[in-house]
């Protein structure tokens, strides 16, 4: 892989992001998309619950699409972390409230960032 070198942020700029654990209540496949998905995840009581949209639907082992349905995915209840402080973005129709956390291997696999056994709202830093 010939990726350019990270660019380096002093420590500030880093924890100017709100990184938070939170469980994923529901997965929804976005229609005319094959691999953007719409999450429901739960926050805690203090920040509650966001739709985040991910692209991760066409290459992650956490469930398959069929005939334009999620299926079998393995993403309830999975434990994630997501960057909440970002503008909303508006993606196929649907805003966005938070940015998942994700990496990506050769193949194209995307693996979560996950998060442990703390309280949904947790802070990640």
């Amino acid at each position: 892989m010939n990726e350019p070198k990270p660019t380096a942020l002093s420590a500030t700029e880093f924890f100017k992001f709100d990184l938070r654990v939170g469980t994923v209540q529901t997965v929804e496949a976005v229609p005319k998309s094959k691999k953007l998905l719409k999450l429901n995840v739960s926050f805690g009581p203090v920040i509650g619950d966001r739709t985040i949209m991910a692209g991760i639907g066409g290459s992650s082992p956490y469930g398959e699409l069929i005939d334009g349905a999620w299926k079998d995915s393995c993403l309830v209840g999975s434990r994630i972390i997501a960057v909440l402080n970002l503008e909303p973005r508006e993606m196929m129709g649907v805003k966005s409230h938070g940015m998942l956390l994700a990496a990506h291997n050769d193949d194209g696999k995307i693996y979560l960032a996950s998060g442990g056994p703390v309280p949904d709202g947790s802070e990640v830093g």
